[in-house]
């Protein structure tokens, strides 16, 4: 006997039919909502700063996803150095600390009489 998976894509229809329904009330609210969102979508209509500006974003995107990750593991690995130097530097302090106290009660010792 096959067991078959559940289909969870009923949530994702609904959730997006809600939105439609949304926007289309919306819409019949403000009609010129309508007509404005069609002008801006309208690419003929976009200015050449918008270009431009759709373009650096574009080029951002390509070069996060390009070296992104790459960034990402070296970000990690120095974490990771840090943190163990920080560890051995708790250690050394620790032991540098338990040092001067044997020192100190040495030289306590060493002045007491009997």
């Amino acid at each position: 006997m096959r067991i078959q998976p559940r289909v969870r894509s009923g949530f994702a229809w609904l959730e997006l039919l809600l939105a439609l329904a949304a926007m289309a009330l919306l819409f019949q609210l403000f009609p010129s909502l309508w007509v404005g969102t069609v002008w801006t979508l309208d690419i003929r209509n976009w200015p050449r700063t918008v270009w431009f500006a759709g373009n650096l974003v574009v080029v951002f995107v390509l070069v996060a996803v390009r070296f992104g990750p790459d960034l990402y593991q070296d970000w990690q690995r120095r974490y990771e150095q840090r943190a163990a130097k920080r560890i051995e530097m708790q250690k050394r302090q620790a032991l540098k600390e338990q040092r001067e106290t044997l020192e100190r009660l040495q030289q306590a010792r060493s002045r007491r009489f009997y």
